[in-house]
């Protein structure tokens, strides 16, 4: 249950909600993790800055914007005749390639929406785009489709991931990224010849772009002093030359006018360079955007728990170690005393004559789980289901368009039919203005394409009444002055390997992303997918799907300044394992094992003002425990290890939560 929760938090970290923020004109000379496309026509550079397509002249000067929504727009690619530009738009549900008319500035979808697709590029005809599109199980393939006839086919069908396509500019030889397993290779596809491997590479390759004269091809070599750009000889054997060092290159294909001259971006700037010189020089640019004051941190609302139905009697939980989520590491040895639903103590083990003690052994004892964001349950059932992944809190809408019914989760507090506390959020328009006092805990808004202002005096009345706002898009929350971003591939787009940096006074340190990240990483990419869909818990409640492609590249978020939460909704797995995708993806993102463990417990309070409350194990804290074999500090998977699950005090193991979700019907 919930009381009245409008008392101000004292002494937190929070720093989400904010006043609404002022508006002014900002004068851009310099950005960070853009790229730039040369027209083949007039030699006009298209250029995507802080999510939205601009143009300028091809000697540099006033940048035109195109584009101007509140969803994020990159990768912008000329046609051959310099009339239409494709760009990529980072949907909620995956990229999508769409393509603008110059002359009349009308868009129109490409892509099918059904699928993820990503990285078009022109063929130089000028009527088919070939992309990377994810429309079977084998990963990203390259695909090609005929404009006029709307006809699609498939290029390539390996293993792994084929990305980046481009088209040499007589149309017959293609270039590519195949990454499989920790392997990329850039490859060259000659017109009725077998493919081969130009550059084979232990870290990331990317960017690959045709001298005009098909004699060369450039990439981005990514390593973790940073970037380089170098160039493949197309000779026999082909022979690799670094083309420019000491700079710091963003991830985008270098772009010619000619044969001889380049244009690309690295450190801030666009850069233009002859193919024989040793130095590049800038090209400069002024590009004038009405932008939003960065938001006056303030604290969020202290939210009051309580438990509901406690259990009688004290219980005494002890393992080998104990990781309550506050100090680091480990701390041996440790009893944790529960009495009426809460931990009323933690003390080194010793015997204790007036209460239950369970000794558990081998096993790690640490906080229940927090999913941040998730999908709504279906079934009463779905309750120990869920509980069987360790996730005893979620927040979650009260009712989800994928949802049977809307249910009653007060039958979750006690001990017939378990589940996780449910926190209320609510999913609304951008143009829907809070009503009176609420008890939602976020408030997304959706993607739609509602004025700024009606969006931006709709975020300012729930936060009149204390409620933070997630969006699932930069672009949109740098406009209206959003609180959270939902999904780490809503960052501002910087380099996706994690190399690029900030620029001066100029861009992202005045129009930054929110400082809270809520993951939603998680897609059919992320390492380990399948082993956790063969897990005990997946098995035995049958939940075999796996989620579909939604990035383009995982970013890499161990140096990010975000405080990064885990939330499971945008992956579309079932409530309890989608978190456990959420945290595998979080550490092939660059976290830690303990890291990632924080995002779905004090992070995760902190974030929803119930800190200390859940998401730690200490004294006055909800009894919400897990019990698991492994070291889940060094390795999140060692996290399915379930042992058994403590929630509101109450003890219950794997095999009894499993067994109350598979006999359910003969109680619901």
């Amino acid at each position: 249950m919930l009381r009245n929760r409008r008392t101000l938090l004292t002494g937190g970290i929070l720093l989400v909600v904010a006043c609404l923020p002022l508006r002014a004109d900002v004068i851009l000379t310099e950005g960070a993790g853009f790229g730039v496309d040369v027209s083949p026509a007039d030699g006009s550079i298209a250029m995507d800055l802080m999510g939205s397509i601009w143009t300028l002249p091809a000697n540099g000067g006033q940048a035109r914007q195109l584009t101007d929504g509140l969803i994020s727009v990159t990768a912008p690619r000329w046609s051959p005749d310099g009339a239409t530009i494709l760009y990529q738009l980072r949907a909620v549900d995956g990229s999508e390639i769409w393509q603008l008319e110059i002359n009349t500035a009308d868009t129109e979808r490409i892509s099918n929406t059904e699928y993820h697709d990503q990285d078009a590029s022109w063929h130089p005809q000028g009527e088919r785009i070939v992309y990377a599109s994810e429309r079977n199980d084998s990963g990203l393939d390259i695909w090609e489709t005929d404009l006029p006839t709307g006809l699609s086919w498939r290029i390539t069908s390996h293993a792994g991931d084929e990305t980046e396509p481009a088209w040499s500019q007589n149309g017959r030889h293609l270039a590519y990224i195949r990454h499989v397993d920790d392997r990329y290779v850039l490859v060259l596809r000659r017109r009725g010849e077998e493919e081969q491997d130009l550059v084979v590479s232990d870290t990331p390759l990317s960017s690959p772009s045709w001298r005009p004269d098909g004699s060369l091809l450039t990439f981005l070599r990514h390593g973790e002093d940073g970037t380089s750009l170098e160039m493949v000889i197309l000779s026999d054997p082909p022979l690799t030359r670094a083309l420019a060092v000491g700079e710091d290159h963003f991830t985008s294909p270098v772009s010619w006018h000619d044969r001889g001259q380049m244009v690309y971006t690295a450190d801030g700037a666009i850069k233009t360079r002859g193919f024989e010189d040793r130095r590049s020089r800038p090209l400069p640019f002024r590009a004038i955007v009405q932008d939003n004051e960065p938001p006056a941190p303030k604290t969020i609302p202290k939210q009051e728990l309580t438990v509901s139905n406690p259990p009688q009697g004290r219980l005494v939980i002890r393992g080998a170690r104990l990781f309550d989520g506050i100090w680091k590491g480990y701390r041996e040895q440790m009893d944790v005393l529960i009495e009426g639903g809460t931990v009323i103590a933690i003390e080194p083990r010793r015997d204790w004559d007036d209460a239950t003690v369970l000794d558990l052994g081998n096993v790690t004892v640490m906080p229940g789980l927090i999913d941040s964001w998730s999908r709504s349950p279906g079934r009463l059932r779905d309750g120990p289901a869920v509980l069987a992944y360790g996730v005893t809190t979620i927040v979650s809408a009260s009712f989800d368009e994928k949802a049977d019914v809307g249910i009653d989760t007060s039958a979750w507090e006690g001990e017939l039919m378990p589940g996780p506390r449910i926190l209320p959020a609510a999913l609304v328009a951008t143009d829907t203005a809070a009503t009176g006092d609420t008890d939602y805990f976020l408030v997304e808004f959706g993607q739609e394409t509602t004025a700024v202002e009606a969006g931006r005096d709709a975020i300012q009345s729930w936060r009149d009444v204390g409620v933070p706002i997630v969006v699932n898009n930069w672009t949109t929350g740098r406009r209206l002055g959003a609180d959270i971003l939902l999904g780490a591939d809503a960052l501002p787009p910087t380099s996706q390997y994690g190399h690029d940096r900030q620029y001066g006074n100029t861009q992202q340190n005045r129009s930054s992303a929110p400082p809270t990240l809520i993951s939603g990483l998680a897609d059919a990419g992320t390492p380990g997918i399948m082993t956790l869909l063969n897990s005990r818990q997946a098995i035995e409640l049958d939940q075999n799907k796996r989620p579909e492609r939604r990035l383009a590249q995982a970013p890499q978020l161990a140096t990010t300044s975000a405080l990064i939460v885990a939330g499971s909704k945008p992956n579309g797995l079932a409530p309890g394992l989608a978190l456990h995708a959420e945290l595998r993806a979080l550490q092939a993102a660059g976290l830690s094992g303990e890291q990632a463990l924080l995002t779905a417990g004090k992070n995760a309070a902190t974030m929803l003002g119930v800190d200390n409350q859940i998401g730690t194990i200490t004294p006055g804290a909800m009894a919400d425990l897990i019990l698991v074999g492994g070291a889940p500090l060094e390795n999140v998977d060692d996290l399915l290890k379930i042992v058994a699950v403590v929630r509101n005090g109450r003890f219950f193991s794997l095999v009894s939560l499993l067994e109350r979700t598979n006999n359910a019907v003969d109680v619901e």
